[in-house]
């Protein structure tokens, strides 16, 4: 099994030793890690294929990640450590019996280190989000991942901003992938400020609202 590990990045200084510890994790796996940056200048990254995004938005670069990946596994994950490599292994072992699987925050096991006030703003997005699509996940919006390649090969995504994962769960429903979450650790951005923001949070509800009834 090989598995590609995809990260979208616009200007994360913590992206080098991000991938040196990824490496570090899974140096028992057959993997591959992929960046696709849209920074001002393109990181010159040692042990990674750098893709310069030619698209717009964090979902989009992950399609365009994902047409280089060689993985029979393919992981998404944040660039700037708020995912923790230590919780890859995890993730992929369980798709041996998943064909979705979602880091979590808030399932038996995970945790958060984000400010409390972007706590309460995710939790109120991942209930609206599982109500009104009908997820039964409790981490609908996280952005980390690990996913057979045969689901994306099914699943023809179009997403608007960052919650891809959210689609592809929607999505996935109808064609009988099985989907289950593991526990993390969601630690703080290690360096720069969050790109999170009311445009983007308006845009997701907007996203909600057009995969359900668009």
């Amino acid at each position: 099994m090989k598995v590609s590990i995809i990260i979208p990045t616009k200007n994360e200084p913590y992206i080098q030793k991000l991938v040196d510890k990824i490496h570090e994790e899974i140096s028992n796996l057959n993997h591959e890690i992929i960046v696709v940056d849209k920074s001002d200048v393109t990181p010159k990254l040692k042990r990674a294929k750098v893709l310069r995004q030619k698209s717009d938005g964090l979902g989009k670069a992950f399609l365009e990640g994902l047409k280089l990946a060689k993985g029979d596994v393919i992981v998404l994950m944040d660039g700037d450590g708020s995912h923790r490599p230590e919780d890859l292994p995890k993730l992929i072992e369980k798709t041996k019996s998943y064909d979705i699987v979602i880091g979590s925050k808030y399932v038996k096991g995970g945790r958060t280190k984000d400010k409390l006030y972007r706590i309460l703003i995710s939790r109120i997005y991942c209930l609206f989000a599982s109500l009104i699509l009908g997820l039964k996940v409790k981490d609908s919006m996280s952005g980390f991942a690990a996913v057979r390649r045969k689901v994306y090969e099914k699943i023809r995504l179009n997403p608007i901003g960052f919650k891809i994962n959210t689609e592809l769960l929607y999505r996935a429903k109808r064609f009988g992938f099985r989907a289950t979450e593991v526990p993390i650790v969601f630690e703080e951005r290690k360096f720069g400020r969050s790109k999170t923001n009311l445009k983007e949070g308006l845009k997701t509800l907007k996203f909600i609202f057009k995969l359900k009834f668009g």
